[in-house]
């Protein structure tokens, strides 16, 4: 049996922790501005929320090359989903 190779499920790994450092970044930058951080604060968030978007797209194209039900995928699927849950909420919030 040989070992699957999760090429796009990496990317993705490598796309969430991009993801949440940079909204980790916003938030403290936000806080640290007082409410006047301006224009590239709200760039960064969309930034952000885009690559949401294309590390989702990169776990289910591993997905669909596996061909297989396997979990990390999966679980990177979620953990994007998640993330980008937490943005809309802190986009409503107006923390960003």
């Amino acid at each position: 049996m040989t070992k699957p190779k999760y090429t796009f499920s990496l990317a993705s790994l490598g796309i969430l922790v991009l993801e949440i450092g940079l909204i980790v970044f916003c938030l403290y930058r936000a806080i640290l501005s007082m409410g006047s951080s301006g224009l590239w604060l709200g760039c960064v968030g969309l930034l952000t929320g885009l690559l949401g978007l294309v590390g989702f797209r990169a776990a289910w194209m591993d997905r669909e090359l596996l061909g297989k039900s396997l979990i990390f995928p999966y679980m990177m699927m979620v953990f994007h989903a998640l993330v980008l849950v937490v943005l809309a909420a802190v986009y409503l919030l107006g923390l960003m």
